[in-house]
């Protein structure tokens, strides 16, 4: 019976909720696949080496170094990498979208009125490349700019040791124009920032909003004040790299041709590190707080103007002057971004969803969720999960359909 088991390798660090996600992913595919068994194996070169005689059949890699990349090559074995950071390997990958995912990034800071911006990653990596890319031009879209601090930091197996004390970055960041939104390349790199902001006397979010990227829960409650975060689609990538090495092994290595699979993060998570809202006039936000405070109880656009008590002509008007929308497209975004947190987080029904996050009825929500992403609330939460891979959707990037036009 074992010599029809199938034995795939995971070489993964676990110190991050992110590559624990991938994994989880992995075993959700697998649960199709029940030959399958799993060795997990450290990202080192000598771990790499001494699981020679386990005879693996194909192997899931987060790989982040050369020598990494080099050892499991002379393995001669199916290998998919999960990582960002080295985009000249020819080794077939699924990843993040990282331009979404600065994308992303740069809305939020200029959904919250932001004029001022900041970037701080990495000078070598391909993922933090790729955020800094899709955030500056988006924000340069908008007409603005983005001063940015790069670090020459390499990866290490323990992400975590990457925290150092860095007197360059907090000179960087005190010669900020404030209040300024400064995306981190990652988590760990926003709880550094968060701390140079205590030790020079800056407020976040009032003088420095931040934003990281991987969600990790563990991280982001440890910043001072919680971290906001691009979600990554860990399960996701997880998933469909097991697919794809599935595809390999099935193939026994005919079709070698390099392949690429990006998947798009399902949001930002927001906390208390970006609850910033950078408006000089100050009856839009008073529009903008009431929103925010109730959109998610059942008010219109009369609610607003009842609570600003000025003319509605003159509040759409600056309003749409000032953010890039009217006021019953914000309530409609606040509530979006309600209903996506509860369906990529939880498992709460979908009528409930609609009820949480302020729709009257899930039909609303539907609606709303085909404008804004062409995607059902179910398509939304099987991707962000991993089920029903093989739609169309599960690859595709979800985008909403016609951007805003900012001033």
């Amino acid at each position: 019976m074992s010599n029809d088991l199938i034995r795939i390798g995971l070489v993964f660090s676990y110190s991050l909720s992110y590559y624990r996600d991938i994994v989880r992913g992995v075993r959700v595919f697998a649960e199709s696949s029940p030959r399958w068994t799993f060795t997990p194996i450290a990202p080192d070169p000598d771990a790499i080496q001494s699981i020679r005689p386990l005879n693996l059949n194909g192997l899931i890699a987060h790989i982040f170094t050369r020598d990494l990349a080099e050892a499991l090559l002379r393995l001669r074995k199916p290998v998919v990498n999960v990582s960002g950071v080295l985009p000249e390997l020819k080794i077939p990958r699924v990843m993040a979208d990282h331009e979404q995912v600065g994308r992303l990034a740069a809305e939020h800071f200029l959904d919250r009125g932001l004029r001022h911006f900041g970037f701080f990653g990495y000078t070598n990596h391909a993922f933090s490349k790729g955020r800094e890319l899709g955030f500056r031009r988006e924000i340069e879209r908008a007409g603005f700019r983005v001063s940015k601090y790069l670090s020459d930091d390499p990866l290490h197996p323990e992400p975590t040791g990457l925290w150092r004390w860095d007197d360059e970055l907090q000179h960087w960041l005190i010669g900020l124009p404030r209040p300024v939104g400064v995306l981190c390349s990652h988590d760990i790199q926003g709880v550094q920032l968060s701390e140079v902001c205590h030790r020079v006397g800056l407020s976040v979010p009032d003088d420095v909003a931040l934003l990281g990227v991987d969600d990790d829960d563990l991280f982001c409650k440890l910043a001072r004040p919680p971290l906001s975060s691009v979600a990554l689609p860990g399960e996701r990538i997880g998933f469909e790299a097991a697919r794809m090495l599935k595809g390999l092994l099935s193939h026994r290595g005919r079709h070698s041709r390099t392949r690429m699979v990006l998947l798009p993060s399902p949001g930002v998570m927001t906390r208390h590190s970006t609850s910033v809202l950078a408006v000089e006039d100050p009856d839009v936000a008073t529009a903008v707080r009431f929103i925010r405070t109730h959109a998610l109880d059942p008010i219109g656009v009369p609610d607003v103007l009842e609570a600003v008590a000025v003319s509605r002509s003159s509040l759409e008007r600056r309003f749409r002057a000032i953010l890039g929308r009217g006021l019953g497209e914000e309530i409609c975004r606040v509530r979006m971004d309600k209903a996506k947190e509860l369906l990529s987080g939880t498992e709460m029904p979908i009528a409930q969803v609609s009820k949480s996050s302020g729709f009257s009825e899930a039909k609303h929500l539907s609606t709303a969720f085909r404008r804004e992403t062409g995607l059902t609330p179910t398509e939304f939460r099987n991707f962000t999960s991993g089920k029903n891979s093989g739609k169309k959707t599960s690859i595709l990037l979800w985008r909403r359909r016609g951007r805003r036009q900012r001033r």
